[in-house]
């Protein structure tokens, strides 16, 4: 039986070596592997503020800070998510208003953004789900109207363009992700990228106690004064040397993923028992995992599990675990819909064409 799995890790030839390297060079934390990987992502993203973190939660973390997220404000957002898109608010004492989705492509809908926006609103959450695109150009509209920050969680978009701009020069901050998982894996790590200059070096504090770590020299930065209340949230050396070896790569790997996820789209097209998500022509997603709604959802999942086919529904719905109830929460049509349907299969790297070829075939035969 073969054995296709929904996510594989990528590692580069060149890791082993670069990692002990970093390990026999006595210093393991930030230094200039992370300072390398930092300005080879920037460039990729073109991006120039942007500054590596420990997690996609601790950027999520410090750009809702950096939002004026606080007791009485709230953040609209999605609950078809991560947990971790949507916990930093909790953190911070901040209410969560549930936006809906729209049930064509699961992605946070503006017009009920549109609906929820108030005064008490300090950002927008936008989850470009499953490496495909957000409808940015609505979203970052309605947030200028209201001078509200929109924060991209792009944790599964690394390389994505909406409307040909690169995720990562779009909202007021974008957070990535390096997790086991992801396109572009360090072990762990994230990264967090500002349109404004400002944010930018207020998180370069935020982010080592509310010390600029990297201009601190060599003289001890704790005879000065702290001001700000800041965080443990830099990225060690060891995974600072693997995201260096994984640039070179990074651009190839999400080729593969795109090809991918076009074939599928164009050989499901009209199955039965399947329905392809809305995606715009102008985008380019990643195809982190390729997105689909499907009658009996859980039936098809089983029977690509008895062919050795990782599949899954990757995120479940937020607004109904405990750690939200006091979340405000209304009727949400959209995300009832899609939560139901919602399957993703494995569409990274690791899959070849006979792989495609050989899952899409199990579709075709019914479940």
């Amino acid at each position: 039986m073969r054995n296709i799995p929904l996510f594989k890790v990528f590692v580069p030839p060149e890791a082993d070596a670069k990692v002990l390297e970093t390990m026999r060079s006595g210093y393991l934390s930030e230094s200039s592997n992370t300072a390398h990987f930092t300005e080879l992502f920037s460039e990729y993203i073109a991006n120039p503020s942007t500054l590596m973190v420990n997690s996609c939660t601790s950027a999520l973390h410090l750009s809702y800070i950096l939002s004026g997220v606080e007791p009485g404000k709230e953040v609209i957002t999605t609950p078809l998510t991560a947990i971790a898109s949507n916990l930093p608010v909790k953190y911070l004492g901040g209410n969560i208003k549930w936006a809906d989705v729209d049930p064509r492509s699961g992605m946070i809908d503006p017009e009920d953004i549109s609906r929820k926006i108030n005064h008490n609103t300090a950002a927008i959450l936008v989850l470009h789900k499953d490496g495909d695109l957000a409808d940015m150009t609505k979203i970052l509209d309605i947030a200028g109207q209201y001078n509200v920050k929109v924060i991209e969680d792009a944790a599964h978009a690394v390389g994505a363009l909406s409307e040909g701009r690169k995720v990562g020069t779009m909202g007021d901050f974008t957070c990535f992700s390096f997790q086991a998982i992801k396109q572009l894996s360090t072990g762990d790590g994230g990264a967090l990228s500002c349109k404004s200059e400002d944010d930018y070096w207020k998180a370069r504090r935020l982010k080592w106690f509310g010390v600029d770590k990297a201009k601190k020299g060599s003289a001890n930065p704790w005879y000065n004064d702290v001001t700000e209340v800041g965080y443990k949230y830099d990225l060690m050396e060891i995974n600072g040397a693997i995201g260096v070896t994984q640039m070179p790569y990074i651009q190839g790997l999400l080729d593969i993923a795109y090809q991918n996820g076009q074939a599928y789209s164009e050989s499901l097209a009209g199955v039965s028992g399947v329905e392809l998500l809305h995606r715009s022509n102008l985008d380019h997603p990643t195809y982190w995992a390729y997105t689909f709604k499907a009658d009996n959802r859980d039936g098809l999942i089983k029977k690509l599990a008895s062919h050795g086919v990782g599949a899954m529904q990757i995120h479940p719905r937020n607004d109904k675990w405990s750690i939200f109830e006091r979340s405000e929460v209304g009727e949400l049509p959209g995300v009832d819909e899609f939560h139901a349907a919602e399957i993703s299969i494995p569409s990274g790297w690791w899959v070849s064409q006979d792989d495609r070829e050989f899952i899409v075939n199990i579709i075709k035969g019914g479940w």
